[in-house]
């Protein structure tokens, strides 16, 4: 069953030009729970300087209406960030979201989580590391969230499973859909074991290039830190690992094997970098400050888990 904050929140979502950041400022009156929704759409038109018609808000009204069905055909649970089952991680971090779309187990949104990214090419030690690091987590009680993209991604997401762990997969897109569409079989797998499907996108929404950048950042939001497996200096993957250092939060790179040095690979590029002592390069590369390189951590071996473990943990305090 859904919220009043929640049928609130679709409400405003569907007024033109009006988004997470308006709605939370919506939300936040103090006088909130003595105002009619017709009154906060009012007051989101005022802070965008526009007058409310009638006709905006019954075709805000409408679209909520849509999601609400559209949920309900799709087992999908709507929240807002008014809501308990929010994730807190989301909530203080710098990704604004008003409005979760939830397929599966909600309450993985607020358990202990680690972002594993990735190139959607990675080498053999790429794929290794991938499934170790996630195992590895798994067997601590962490939840592995990823975004369902070929490569990395779907490793994670894979071993997750085989782990007897749970896995929560961000999408880029309404969850009417599955894409790419060669792992929809995979999406059922992490249902069926206990994971679960989120976007921040309505389920009007097709999956367009802008859409995997803002869900690359909301991976990181959702956790307590990334986990980067392999990127080039210009991958998609450097969306959430900027995220999670603009965040203050760890991000974890493993360092590449020789045999990937010897070889050249493109995919390692980010790694080398991150793992070398250009500071000038690393913050150009993360877009911080040298401050903030203090939440890079390097893993070079098995035994800087433990350290892994540790940084993570320090995000739950």
């Amino acid at each position: 069953m859904m919220s009043d904050d929640a049928y609130n929140a679709l409400i405003l979502s569907g007024l033109k030009g009006v988004g997470p950041s308006t709605i939370e400022k919506v939300l936040a009156l103090s006088s909130y729970p003595f105002k009619t929704v017709v009154e906060l759409c009012e007051y989101a038109s005022d802070l965008r300087k526009k007058s409310l018609t009638s006709e905006q808000f019954d075709e805000a009204r409408r679209y909520a209406d849509f999601q609400i069905d559209m949920a309900s055909k799709n087992d999908t649970k709507i929240i807002s960030l008014l809501d308990s089952e929010f994730p807190r991680a989301l909530a203080i971090s710098g990704v604004r979201v008003a409005v979760l779309y939830v397929k599966g187990n909600v309450e993985l949104l607020n358990s202990p989580s680690v972002a594993v990214i990735g190139t959607r090419q990675p080498t053999l030690h790429g794929e290794e590391i991938t499934k170790r690091m996630t195992h590895w987590m798994v067997q601590q009680g962490w939840t592995i969230v990823s975004g369902l993209a070929l490569g990395c991604d779907s490793i994670a997401h894979k071993q997750a499973i085989k782990s007897f762990g749970k896995t929560v997969a961000v999408m880029a897109h309404g969850l009417h859909i599955v894409s790419p569409s060669q792992n929809k079989d995979l999406a059922s797998s992490i249902l069926s074991s206990g994971g679960a499907l989120v976007s921040e996108f309505a389920f009007d929404i097709k999956p367009i290039p802008t859409n995997f950048v803002i869900r690359d950042k909301t991976q990181s939001a959702l956790s307590q830190g990334v986990m980067m497996i392999q990127s080039d200096l210009v991958g998609g993957s450097l969306h959430a690992s900027r995220a999670a250092i603009k965040d203050r939060r760890p991000l974890i790179v493993p360092y590449p094997t020789d045999q990937d040095i010897r070889n050249s690979e493109s995919k390692i590029s980010a790694n080398l970098l991150l793992a070398s002592d250009d500071v000038i390069g690393k913050c150009n590369l993360l877009k911080c400050d040298p401050t903030a390189l203090e939440k890079l951590h390097i893993v070079r071996r098995r035994e800087d888990y433990d350290m892994m473990l540790e940084v993570l943990s320090r995000s739950l305090r």
